[in-house]
């Protein structure tokens, strides 16, 4: 199936380098392939899902998004694909046939699926991924076994405690305080403007109201999808995550949802390398050139970059037979945000308050993105063995347990269902991440007690929530503000053995050594511009 991942393609990005899926539409779960084309029509979670991860390896998605995947893995073997009914996909050596060993298929035989046809880059932007990194082998193989894993522990228990309708009604609590929080931040503007509220109480609810509910919009991004089949999308929360400047809920779906939290840590996880482009400039240059950088993605690079996921970046509306694929609705709750991201702007700035609109901005903007990072130790240089030495021996290859190990709760006043607003969800962390389908950090809170019971009775420590301000920030802004300047990365490799790689796209062109002023003026440059065009993060 070389045309899965061939960068000539039709379904190849121009601008970003995405390369996306040609051929029979195929997800590999467990070694086995599959046809998921019929089954997103109807799937509870909503088409999207199987949209983003067509040509992917799936397995670790089925086992920890669901509550119960036994009950999901009964409907696999309808959508199995036929020639190869039975038979477990296996890696294959990634090397160029040579022509005494190739062995065609009979005429009119379709290839055969492999592990080798998956996408080497996963279908994203490849400046999000390490330059090396191919998910045909580097993606993880842990343990998340329907019995016998940690992750299968923690499920029995919790399902025992809390039905679906328990876990429901702490959505709708943070759901309503989501809606107050909303109102709270357009009165702020509102205040603003009519010259009852003062510009720097105007800067603090501001920069609260909007982390807190970027925090709302990340708890609903990981929720079902269920209105695929209108023209018009409008789960308005998603599209919340963009509100604090840094979220991009136009592709956190798949950055966040289905790559950070199955992928915890590895190469495929993107937020390992998120922030890595301001660190080509040089400290100093740093804090204006990722404002600007910012700035730009606010105002217009954003709906740019929506436009080219929105013509590039996603299925088919056909397959290879004419049959019509579930299309995408479109993103009116993005465009809503989008819209009220410049109102507030435009607003400010014909009314004399740009000052304060600024302030807030930048105040915003570097709390959240120092916030993004820190309850995770991407900025630490530490080999993988130091950072799962915490974990108990019989576990170390066990998802749940790395997920725990890996990830930081973090307190701000010390109140754990205010820190969560506080700390953009961020308060049950490590929670959210061994149980990343449940929709609202309140079911996070709830149900913390019982994870925290399965994991020490494993042998695994249960480490104190870490201070935001005084305890992480530091190490965060250490690293990302004062680190030495990073060379650009090389262009990417070829996506077929045996091919030239293809002309990479202009933000990828390795540059010179960042030595000389001339280059670090140029590099501020052209990362500020890609802001505006809506490339890179």
């Amino acid at each position: 199936m070389s045309e899965t991942t061939s960068p000539s393609a039709d379904r190849s990005s121009p601008y970003t380098g995405t390369v996306l899926p040609q051929g029979q539409p195929f997800w590999i779960v467990d070694g086995r392939a599959y046809d998921f084309t019929e089954w997103m029509r109807i799937h509870p979670g909503g088409a999207m899902w199987f949209k983003q991860t067509e040509g992917r390896d799936i397995s670790a998605l089925l086992h920890t998004y669901h509550r119960d995947p036994a009950k999901a893995r009964r409907f696999l073997a309808k959508y199995e694909i036929e020639e190869l009914v039975g038979k477990t996909v296996r890696p294959k050596v990634i090397v160029p046939p040579r022509a005494s060993e190739s062995m065609p298929p009979p005429p009119g035989a379709p290839p055969p699926i492999s592990e080798n046809d998956l996408l080497p880059k996963l279908g994203i932007p490849p400046f999000l991924l390490a330059p090396d990194f191919d998910a045909r082998k580097d993606l993880p193989k842990l343990d998340y076994r329907d019995q016998g894993s940690l992750l299968a522990d923690i499920r029995t228990k919790l399902n025992a405690r809390f039905s679906k309708r328990d876990l429901k009604r702490y959505d709708r609590a943070f759901d309503a305080v989501t809606w107050v929080i909303g109102g709270a931040h357009v009165a702020a503007l509102a205040l603003l403007i009519a010259g009852v509220l003062p510009a720097w109480a105007f800067v603090v609810i501001m920069v609260v109201t909007r982390t807190s509910l970027a925090g709302s919009g990340h708890y609903h991004l990981h929720r079902k999808w269920k209105d695929q089949r209108r023209r018009f999308n409008m789960p308005i929360g998603k599209a919340l995550f963009d509100i604090n400047y840094v979220g991009t809920s136009l592709i956190g779906s798949d950055g966040h949802v289905l790559l950070h939290h199955p992928y915890l840590g590895s190469g495929a996880d993107v937020k390992k390398t998120f922030f890595d482009s301001m660190l080509q400039l040089h400290p100093v240059l740093r804090i204006p050139g990722y404002t600007l950088h910012k700035f730009g993605i606010c105002l217009t690079g954003l709906p740019f970059r929506a436009r080219e996921i929105a013509r590039f970046e996603r299925p088919r509306r056909s397959g290879p037979d004419g049959a019509s694929l579930t299309p995408d609705a479109i993103r009116t709750d993005f465009w809503l945000v989008r819209a009220w991201i410049v109102v507030e702007f435009v607003a400010c700035l014909l009314t004399g308050h740009i000052l304060a609109w600024f302030v807030q901005f930048f105040i915003t903007l570097w709390f959240n993105t120092f916030l993004v990072v820190a309850s995770h130790d991407f900025e630490e240089e530490t080999t993988p063995e130091e950072e799962l030495a915490a974990i108990p021996q019989p576990l170390r290859e066990d998802w749940a347990a790395r997920q725990i190990c890996l990830s930081y709760d973090l307190t701000v006043v010390g109140n754990r269902w205010v820190d969560l607003f506080l700390s953009a969800g961020l308060s049950p962390h490590r929670v959210h991440h061994v149980l990343p389908w449940q929709g609202s950090g309140f079911a996070n809170l709830a149900s913390e007690a019982t994870v925290r019971e399965v994991c020490e009775r494993a042998g695994m420590a249960w480490e104190r929530p870490r201070n935001l301000i005084l305890g992480r920030f530091p190490a965060v802004m250490k690293h990302y503000l004062l680190c030495p300047a990073k060379p650009a990365p090389p262009p990417p490799p070829a996506f077929l053995p045996g091919q030239p790689p293809p002309p990479p796209p202009p933000h990828l062109v390795p540059a010179r050594p960042p030595s000389s002023v001339r280059y670090q003026v140029g590099t501020l440059l052209r990362y500020s511009a890609d802001g505006w065009r809506g490339v890179g993060v």
